[in-house]
């Protein structure tokens, strides 16, 4: 490979001919694996999440933004729910789906980079990492997201050699779907203009008008949804500032041993220990352009949310935009390279995918039985997609029963479930509103809040304290009780259950 080229030279590793990256198998292969995850959201007996729930509801509005995501989410669900209806696998159906869809353009960018071999390799990879298997039962803003930023690799990687317009194009269509799918995506224009300016070579691009252009293209596609949050307050940035919480000085290694520690789970145990030993040096594997490339696209991010960890706190998902560019990486530092360790690294990679495949088929079988798991002090691992709609199929009874005709929620994710679950009735659905001059917390509340002009009476509905002796914390609203509290216990698998407290009330309408 010439030092000023992040393309492949067509030879293997020991000088032999590389055959390319073979489609037809792993087209085969890719479209086995996400016919088998649609296969399982078909069979699961698992109830929307809570976030889930809350993006299909957007999908029923569409527009350019929402209280706590860009608008790509959404769109995505509105479609798959037009063509299939709204059960629970319609709205996750694009996640397997995409996830496939990454996975091939990763397998392009590391052929491009590293020969065929690793350019299938990387693709199975991807589809075997844990958070990868997990995700494609479940629909999340990181899948399509995910999607964009493997293609604004792969024409960042197609501009630097080649240049172009149509590439400099490609690239920002990428970064503005990207930003339309989470914020998350300004990584990406912040890494490549890291990588520009630390690669000697590629540093004058950053006086032509290319580059700068894609970067012009990724905000113009954006700015539906900035004018979206400026006529609301900008309640979205604020959101994710929130999420931030840089304030106080407050140092906590706790908290950065927790997501770091938690990176093993996301990437896999092997995989991410390869990536850290990349990282410290215990493998000098950064001699390459391709090797560099990867690494200005994968550690910086990672690095940026063990400080966000450090200072406050960061979800293990965070970091998801590393991941593309780090499979690449370390797959080719398990399969690649002639040197006297090579059995070593390839034991070491078949470990690895043996035990994905392992955590992957589980995953894809376990939602089928998810009401009857059990593990030891954990009781049911998938409670948190159980329970919802039994929950509202009692709730939907009781206020049938007591006349109410409007649903008053103190929970966002209630109401959410509440949107979903009684679709079909005739009920109102509201949520507790802001305190006088606070801004909103969540959607339901922007969108949502309860009012005297919706429908009287109504039921008042919040989670009863686990403790039967305290009282419950009914919200002040200018309402009259008509009847006194009662509850509603749902199950949530066999070891799980939750108590629903209700309060009917009424209310003069204008």
């Amino acid at each position: 490979m010439a030092s000023n080229t992040l393309r492949h030279d067509g030879a293997g590793q020991t000088g032999a001919a590389d055959p390319g990256l073979r489609w037809g198998p792993l087209l085969l292969l890719v479209g086995v694996a996400v016919g088998l995850r649609v296969l399982a959201l078909l069979l699961a007996k698992t109830d929307l999440y809570v976030d889930e729930a809350q993006y299909w509801s957007w999908a029923k509005v569409p527009d350019f933004g929402y209280y706590s995501k860009p608008p790509l989410i959404a769109w995505i669900i509105a479609v798959t729910t037009a063509l299939f209806g709204n059960s629970e696998w319609a709205v996750r159906l694009a996640a397997p789906i995409l996830h496939g869809a990454t996975s091939l353009v990763l397998a392009a960018l590391a052929a491009r980079f590293y020969g065929g071999r690793v350019g299938f390799w990387s693709a199975v990879t991807f589809l075997l990492v844990p958070a990868v298997s997990l995700s494609s039962l479940l629909i999340t803003t990181d899948i399509p997201l995910l999607l964009a930023w493997s293609f604004a690799l792969l024409f960042m990687a197609r501009w630097l050699d080649d240049g172009g317009w149509g590439n400099a194009l490609g690239l920002g269509l990428a970064i503005g779907v990207g930003l339309n799918a989470k914020y998350a995506m300004a990584f990406f224009p912040a890494a490549a203009l890291l990588y520009l300016l630390l690669t000697p070579e590629h540093r004058r691009r950053l006086l032509g008008p290319q580059f700068w252009a894609a970067i012009a293209i990724g905000i113009l596609l954006i700015v539906p949804n900035i004018l979206w949050n400026a006529a609301h307050s900008f309640v979205t940035f604020s959101h994710t500032r929130d999420n931030a919480n840089w304030s106080g000085p407050a140092i906590h290694p706790e908290a950065m041993a927790e997501f770091l520690g938690s990176q093993f789970g996301v990437f896999g145990p092997i995989l991410f220990a390869a990536l850290l030993a990349m990282v410290f040096g215990l493998r000098r594997s950064a001699n390459r352009p391709a090797d560099r490339f990867l690494i200005v696209f994968s550690v910086p991010i990672l690095a940026a949310f063990t400080l966000q960890a450090i200072i406050k706190e960061a979800n293990a998902n965070w970091a998801a935009t590393a991941y593309p560019a780090a499979t690449i990486l370390v797959t080719a530092l398990l399969i690649t390279h002639s040197k006297p360790d090579d059995a070593k690294r390839r034991m070491l990679f078949r470990a690895s995918t043996g035990l994905h495949g392992l955590i992957a088929f589980v995953l894809l079988v376990a939602p089928a039985f998810a009401p009857s798991l059990w593990l030891p002090k954990i009781g049911n691992p998938m409670s948190r997609v159980l329970g919802w709609s039994d929950y509202m199929s009692a709730l939907g009874k009781e206020a049938q029963a007591s006349g109410a005709r409007t649903l008053i929620f103190v929970r966002r994710g209630d109401a959410a479930e509440a949107l979903y679950y009684l679709r079909d009735t005739p009920f109102a659905i509201a949520v507790t509103p802001p305190e006088p001059g606070a801004r909103p917390r969540d959607h339901f509340e922007l969108t949502r809040p309860f009012t005297t002009a919706l429908p009287a009476p109504g039921l008042v509905v919040l989670p009863a304290p686990r403790d039967t002796s305290a009282p419950v914390a009914w919200p002040s609203l200018d309402v009259t009780t008509e009847a006194e509290e009662g509850r509603i216990p749902v199950a949530r698998g066999v070891t799980k259950s939750l108590e629903i407290a209700v309060r009917k009330v009424t209310w003069q309408t204008p």
